[in-house]
């Protein structure tokens, strides 16, 4: 019986625990919700707990509770902390899904950065980890068109959480027969949560800063 570990935040992460149940032979082991978990989508905690209550859940948010070995697979979803390298190098599939189109927009706020930059197409990526940030090689990806001049964050958010739900569900049963693509590192663009203050009124989910919370989705 192979193992399975889901680290991450929200719908699309509870998505991915749906999608892993349901493969031959996986047992949804353990899922580490990021904390706190935002207010603007459902809580992961809650989701497994009803479902699969012999999951155990890391409360801490922390990667580092889960046991290198411990798991053949560890899919991180919106996952917002840097794994490290121990966790890596002891799971035999240890992948991402990012919501924007590798290798441009590595990092954080990559659809609040595609809008501040007047992008038309975005997208989202299914990635091996590395070391390095969101710049492991591509196992899955989808593109979608965006409209700078109308789209708000929240909705171009939504689109990517809608494609990304099909990507997850075509690519993990998949998974051990695709090839992976490694990134060209001549196009990667990385934006740092430091870099956040220059988004400007993109930097919340509506251009109205007085209306909505902000996103961190990355």
């Amino acid at each position: 019986m192979r193992r399975a570990a889901v680290l991450g935040k929200g719908a699309l992460a509870a998505h991915a625990c749906d999608v892993i149940a349901r493969l031959p032979g996986t047992l949804l082991d353990t899922v580490i919700p990021t904390t706190p978990e935002p207010q603007w989508d459902i809580s992961l905690t809650g989701y497994v707990t009803e479902r699969w209550p012999e999951a155990r859940i890391v409360a801490s948010g922390d990667w580092r509770e889960l046991e290198p070995g411990r798991c053949d697979l560890v899919f991180s979803v919106l996952y917002d902390k840097i794994i490290g390298e121990s966790l890596i190098e002891a799971t035999p599939h240890i992948i991402n899904c990012h919501p924007g189109p590798l290798p441009e927009y590595r990092g954080a706020r990559p659809v609040n950065w595609a809008l501040h930059n007047h992008e038309h197409r975005h997208g989202i990526t299914i990635h091996t980890i590395d070391p390095g940030i969101d710049s492991g090689p591509v196992l899955a990806q989808a593109g979608f068109t965006i409209w700078p001049d109308h789209d708000e964050v929240k909705d171009v958010w939504a689109r990517a959480m809608a494609y990304g739900r099909l990507l997850i569900s075509d690519a993990l049963p998949r998974l051990e027969r695709i090839t992976p693509r490694p990134q060209d590192a001549s196009r990667a663009i990385t934006h740092y949560s430091r870099d956040n203050g220059a988004l400007g009124e993109r930097g919340d989910w509506i251009r109205e800063t007085s209306v909505g919370p902000s996103v961190t989705g990355g």
